[in-house]
Parts: structure tokens; sequence; C-alpha cells
């Protein structure tokens, strides 16, 4: 049989894991806990295993690709064994990540929107609603949502302006 600490090798040579996913990988595959410490402290001690810069990444290709906001991210991160603290301080968004991740965000919200949702209030509560589900804060996302429908509107006059339709005369 293979040890524990050849197996953990070859899991994390194909994606990086938190500790906690690693240990439940090689308990199902039949590892004792003190294989699987040994395996673990073995894979710290060479820097196969580094929870905050997983965190970070991670954190990093959710927000940016997905659109997950702040509270996803921290629940996800914990849902996969991170400790507590390195979920808080990786999911704390600088501005310009947290601004990448907003415009995924309403990028994909705005799929399949009718025309002219910006000018309707339930269209505009769904957008909100949306984002929270991603994880962003019920503030920052009607904040978004705003911004983005003043920007539509703007788009939308522009566009009637260019047609070469005539001013309306007095």
């Amino acid at each position: 049989m293979v040890s524990a600490f050849d197996k953990a090798v070859d899991l994390l040579s194909r994606r990086d894991h938190f500790p906690a996913e690693l240990a439940e990988k090689l308990r199902r595959r039949g590892y004792s806990g003190e294989e699987i410490a040994e395996a673990l402290g073995r894979c710290r001690e060479l820097g196969y295993l580094d929870e905050e810069r997983l965190a970070r990444r991670f954190v990093e290709v959710r927000a940016v690709q997905r659109g997950w906001g702040p509270r996803r991210l921290r629940a996800e991160l914990q849902r996969r064994g991170a400790p507590r603290e390195v979920a808080e301080a990786a999911s704390e968004l600088g501005e310009e990540l947290l601004g990448a991740a907003l415009e995924t965000a309403l990028a994909r919200a705005e799929r399949g929107r009718r025309a002219g949702w910006w000018a309707l209030p339930e269209e505009r509560a769904r957008m909100v609603s949306s984002l929270v589900n991603r994880g962003f804060g019920t503030h920052t996302a009607m904040e978004a949502v705003e911004r983005l429908a003043r920007r539509r509107e703007t788009e939308s006059h522009a566009s009637h302006d260019e047609r070469g339709d005539p001013p309306e005369l007095p």
C-alpha cells in the first residue's frame, strides 16, 4: 500500500488542498489518523501546504471569474476546511478586487434581463437580490445596481440621440 505521505503528495500534485480536505481524502482511502497527521506534518514542513496562499488564490479566482462577494468567499473557504481566521483575512477584498468581483457579478446578473430593466423597480430588486446571493452586502449591492442602472439609462438616451431623430421643435 502507498504511504499516506505519498498519496498526499499525489493529491497535491493535481491541485492544492486545505489540510482538512486532504485529511478527509486520506481518511476515505483508509489511512489511520496517525498516518494522516504524520503525512500532513511532513507536507507542511516541505511547504506543500500553505493555507493562506491557497485561500488568497481561491479568493482572487472566484471573485474575478465568478463574481463572488466576501460573504460567499468566506463561507466557501470555511466549508473547504480553511481555518476561520484564514477565511476571514482572505475574504477581505481590497477595493480593486471588490470592484472586479462586482463587475463580474453585475454582468452575470444582467444576462437575460429584458431591455430597459433599469426602469423597472422589480427588476432592480432582482439584480440586488442576485448580488446579495453572490455574497455582497445589501448596501454594496444596492449602490452597484443603482450605478449600473444610471449608466444603462444614459447609454439608452445616447443611443436614441444617435439615431438621427430630429430634435423636438417648439
